[in-house]
């Protein structure tokens, strides 16, 4: 008898210890797959915003071109066909004041994305002498205002909405025109302290923009590069600041620009960010392969994110472009 209750205390014993083994290592699994996606996310909520508010500020140049009096009507460019936004709406009744106002409703010309709500191009205005500062001007300062701003991705139905005001500076001058050949960069400064951003669990938060874009081209080849010019907390470089969804204060620094290329639709093709602040610091390179590699020909496939876990294990994922 006594045997038996030595042989079922045990049995009970390896029982409780195995559940508690397994346990533990469910929670360890648990615990890495949810900091994947925590990561994921971060890298791209983050993306995703900086994409779609640089998407707005091509747009707005290529708004500003179809219109002679906002572009300036002494500026030397070449114009070729619609650059009206797919399925908007321009109001134009204030355009002798520098300002126009677009109404989205429905897809983008790339047919990719649809959008909604309101975008408002403001330039320079002097009310005294009824001048506008025109967007080919050195220094000229155009203030875009986002008004419930929604963008879709039509191959997954994720949206993010911006509200806010972001001021881009056209720093040399001259305009992003149809020429073959860029004869001296556009450098467009871009910031803005009240970027407010809702994700598709519905929270709400507020970033702040500092970065420069400089766009060459060449032979029809337009590239994109694109570096932070803030400082936070001692970290230099920085592109966007703020608090993210989870509540976590974070900064992203481009320790390497960032280069986009019209070949590759405008996808970063090479480039670093390095995010602090958020679970684990994390670091993402553009223009990778689906293995994680660096492309040094055609187009890449998307970005690598790497981090190192809680345990000291370095992880990594892989993300496309969408």
């Amino acid at each position: 008898m006594k045997a038996n209750k030595l042989i079922l205390k045990s049995v009970l014993c390896l029982a409780v210890a195995g559940a508690i083994f397994t346990g533990c290592k469910k929670d360890k699994t648990e615990d890495n797959a949810d900091e994947s996606a925590i990561q994921i996310t971060n890298g791209s909520d983050e993306a995703r915003m900086s994409s779609e508010t640089d998407d707005v500020a091509d747009e707005a140049n290529r708004v500003a071109l179809a219109y002679p009096n906002f572009r300036g009507v002494g500026a030397i460019a070449i114009v070729t066909g619609n650059h009206i936004p797919c399925n908007s709406i321009i109001d134009t009744t204030l355009k002798s004041q520098g300002k126009l106002t677009i109404t989205y409703n429905g897809n983008n010309c790339g047919g990719n994305r649809t959008r909604t709500g309101v975008i408002t191009l403001q330039l320079p205005y002097n009310s005294a002498t009824n001048t506008v500062t025109p967007w080919s001007a050195a220094g000229c300062v155009l203030t875009v205002t986002f008004v419930n701003y929604k963008v879709t991705r039509l191959s997954d139905g994720k949206s993010i909405t911006i509200n806010g005001i972001k001021y881009i500076t056209n720093v040399n001058g001259g305009l992003m025109d149809d020429a073959d050949s860029f004869a001296s960069p556009i450098v467009h400064h871009i910031t803005s302290s009240t970027m407010q951003i809702t994700f598709d669990d519905g929270t709400t938060r507020t970033w702040s923009i500092d970065r420069t874009r400089t766009i060459n081209r060449t032979n029809g080849l337009t590239t994109v590069t694109i570096t932070g010019n803030s400082t936070q907390n001692g970290i230099s470089n920085v592109s966007v600041w703020g608090v993210n969804r989870r509540g976590d204060n974070f900064t992203v620094s481009i320790s390497t620009p960032i280069v986009l290329s019209s070949a590759c639709d405008f996808h970063p093709i090479s480039g670093v960010r390095v995010h602090k602040g958020v679970i684990r610091e994390l670091t993402i390179t553009f223009g990778v392969d689906q293995s994680g590699n660096p492309v040094s020909s055609g187009c890449p496939y998307g970005y690598r994110l790497n981090w190192v876990n809680k345990n000291g294990v370095a992880k990594q994922s892989i993300l496309s472009y969408q």
